[in-house]
């Protein structure tokens, strides 16, 4: 078989080609990953000043309304308002500002956990503590424009279990709900008119935050209706919104009898398998967002440890808070989980470091009428270990 003169210059010289090229790729490739980690460390640093500028900045406004609007049924007047309220920056700065009025209660304090990219596409979650011990995770979906300039596409929130452009499109769904836009929700084929009804009436008594009315609804659907993930989104939201907890479990239940893995569901979960002590569950919901964000956090590590620490666990417990107050010293949670680690092993002397700690850097006096109220602490209050530390502490 004869080889031509192009074919064999191109055998010769394709070794070549292939030496450099993947190294001319992989440095692109780091330098697109820096970008991506250099533009969000910026946007987080301007959270923490409470300004929301530079995210307001990055998002793109035109790729979010078309994920918003996607094929939902939403009456056009509505889209047009929304579309030009969204083009208008300061209208938009102010709507996109007032979607993280929970994070910003005590001032932001947003930290940058993970930045990931390959190309010029990549995603970011950022934790926000709150009051209370509380935290929320929001992971970005990241682009990186022709010119190299960050560009925000949309992003999911974990504590209330949704995915920005879907919250939004819903509620406007929720705002006018039509039976063409309410038979799109389901997932389901024939569906019956009665059951399209029913779907209008959740709509509407969830938009009013009317729980009587939406609970009254549901008892009523069949099985396959009721099983539709939107019946008890919906639910959770306006039970949350309206601060009526009663109610607000009632939904969790539901949703834990027919979305227990639903990693969305994880977070908000937590409100009722804590209080009934559901403690494995507890556990497992919060392994299911640590591994589904790639994350290892300070929150999640002490989070795990109290889980842990429950389920009598207390090795598990003890490397959990250890992990916790390694990676983020500062984080007040991480100290009170390896207080109550060390003490549930026996390990008064360990527990010392954690005392020391909560005073000196986060105020606490913890005196023995302090640590006395929790059962769990009353054996080291009484120890020898900590009779030296408050003496030690007192002088």
């Amino acid at each position: 078989m004869r080889i031509t003169a192009l074919a064999l210059i191109a055998l010769l010289v394709a070794p070549a080609f292939a030496d450099t090229a993947p190294d001319d790729r992989e440095a692109e490739e780091l330098r697109l990953q820096q970008l991506f980690m250099d533009d969000m460390a910026d946007v987080v640093a301007d959270l923490n000043k409470g300004s929301f500028d530079r995210l307001v900045r990055a998002i793109d406004a035109d790729a979010l309304l078309e994920k918003i609007f996607g094929l939902r049924l939403i009456d056009q007047r509505m889209k047009r308002d929304f579309r030009d309220r969204v083009k208008e920056p300061e209208q938009f700065a102010a709507f996109i500002q007032s979607q993280y009025a929970a994070e910003a209660e005590d001032g932001i304090k947003a930290h940058l956990l993970v930045v990931e990219s390959r190309g010029d596409r990549g995603r970011a979650v950022v934790r926000f503590d709150m009051p209370r011990f509380q935290a929320n995770y929001i992971e970005y979906d990241l682009r990186l424009s022709k010119g190299d300039q960050l560009e925000v596409l949309d992003w999911t929130d974990y504590l209330w279990g949704h995915r920005f452009s879907e919250h939004i499109g819903l509620s406007m769904v929720q705002a006018q709900p039509s039976e063409s836009a309410a038979r799109k929700l389901v997932n389901y084929p024939n569906v019956q008119q009665a059951e399209v009804f029913q779907l209008i009436e959740v709509l509407k008594a969830t938009r009013d935050r009317n729980l009587a009315r939406y609970f009254q609804i549901v008892d009523t659907m069949n099985v396959n209706l009721k099983r539709q993930r939107v019946i008890w989104k919906l639910g959770l939201d306006a039970a949350r919104i309206a601060r009526k907890r009663r109610d607000q479990r009632k939904v969790l239940v539901a949703i834990a009898d027919y979305y227990p893995k639903d990693v969305l569901f994880a977070l908000p979960l937590l409100d009722y398998y804590f209080p009934d002590r559901q403690y494995q569950n507890a556990y497992d919901a919060l392994v299911r967002v640590r591994d589904h964000l790639r994350v290892n956090d300070g929150v999640s590590n002490a989070r795990l440890s109290s889980a842990s620490l429950v389920l009598e666990n207390i090795a598990e417990a003890n490397r959990y808070a250890e992990l916790a107050v390694r990676g983020e010293p500062e984080l007040e949670l991480g100290w009170w989980s390896l207080l109550r680690a060390r003490i549930a092993a026996g390990d008064f002397s360990a527990a010392i470091p954690a005392l020391d700690k909560l005073r000196s850097t986060f105020g606490h006096e913890l005196g023995p009428e302090d640590l006395a109220k929790d059962p769990s602490m009353k054996e080291f209050v009484r120890s020898p270990e900590y009779l030296a530390w408050i003496a030690a502490a007192g002088a």
